[in-house]
């Protein structure tokens, strides 16, 4: 409590920016999200924004920092000027084109998304949107799984299961990731094959949006491998798989060499040396992780850092990771 009465007050002071300008004025923020929606999930989620809460994000960077496409963002601090920032999407969700891309038109903002690309044009979805979706459909009141037990009464309880779930998954390899979500969603109730439609928030990219939103000049594409297989739980031949079949998806798609790539989950324990070397050999110039912290034009390209943006990142909060204040204060 005291911590966000801080943040607020810090945010109405115009604080944060102003150290930003003073003590990392050579630096860049660079800022990930996933999936913005207009309405809220039925069972919140961290990576689904709401809309109203981005836009007014957006119009705060508009009026207050030089945001830069990502293929730019170690140049940019060089020039005297604003903050510098740059705006990246994981994943591929569909409310990119729908929500998102009117957004940045409005206020002329460039960003990058990363495309999990075997999931372009499909009715599937990401692993954990299955798992949320199949929360809020659900009878049961209570789950046992893997020796653990799971109150699902009510909507915020739903929400915090599936926190707690996507943890409890994440650790295993990808393939068992995979079915052990299926596994999970049947006992929930749901059908893990059940076609995701177009008006769900959960909907990802098709080849016809992304050609639009490259149309528009204001996106980029990236890659962020075919599965959204973590690279460090998987063998050699499987990462260049992931790493070499995404690059290619992604220029097929666009018509335009890619030269960026997000590693899934994005922490240090996630990808190694092996892999920033695949991505340089592939012609990939600049990658991002989920490291946080500000970036400066001598860091290796490869491994730049973001702040994640969830569904509970305050106003103030916004302010502090984008002017590297949070960071500052955990260091």
């Amino acid at each position: 409590m005291l911590k966000r009465l801080a943040y607020g007050i810090a945010a109405q002071t115009r604080a944060p920016w102003l150290y930003h300008r003073v003590f990392h004025g050579r630096t860049a923020s660079i800022l990930v999200y996933h999936a913005v929606v207009g309405e809220p999930l039925a069972v919140a989620d961290w990576c689904f924004v709401d809309a109203d809460v981005f836009r007014r994000q957006m119009a705060y960077l508009k009026a207050r920092c030089r945001v830069v496409p990502l293929r730019e963002v170690l140049d940019a601090p060089a020039q005297d000027g604003p903050p510098v920032v740059a705006l990246t999407f994981d994943d591929g969700f569909c409310n990119n084109f729908d929500v998102v891309l009117p957004v940045l038109r409005e206020f002329d903002l460039p960003a990058t998304v990363f495309l999990v690309t075997g999931l372009v044009g499909t009715d599937e979805t990401m692993w954990f949107c299955r798992l949320n979706d199949a929360l809020a459909r659900t009878a049961r009141t209570r789950l046992d799984w893997d020796g653990a037990l799971y109150d699902l009464r009510g909507a915020s309880m739903r929400a915090r299961a599936g926190a707690r779930l996507q943890v409890a998954l994440k650790a295993h390899p990808h393939r068992a990731l995979v079915q052990r979500t299926r596994a999970l969603v049947e006992a929930l109730g749901d059908d893990p094959d059940r076609s995701i439609d177009r008006d769900s928030p959960y909907r990802m990219l098709g080849p016809t949006e992304i050609r639009r939103m490259v149309a528009s000049g204001l996106v980029d594409f990236g890659a962020h491998t075919v599965s959204h297989a973590i690279l460090s739980r998987l063998d050699a031949g499987e990462r260049e798989a992931e790493i070499a079949g995404s690059i290619r998806a992604v220029e097929a798609l666009t018509g335009i060499a890619c030269r960026s790539f997000a590693y899934p989950n994005g922490t240090p324990a996630d990808y190694d040396r092996s892999d920033v070397e695949r991505l340089a050999r592939r012609g990939v110039s600049i990658a991002v992780s989920t490291r946080s912290g500000p970036n400066r034009d001598a860091d290796a390209p490869l491994e730049l850092r973001r702040y994640g943006i969830g569904a509970d990142t305050s106003v103030a909060q916004f302010q502090m990771l984008t002017h590297h204040l949070s960071w500052r204060l955990r260091h």
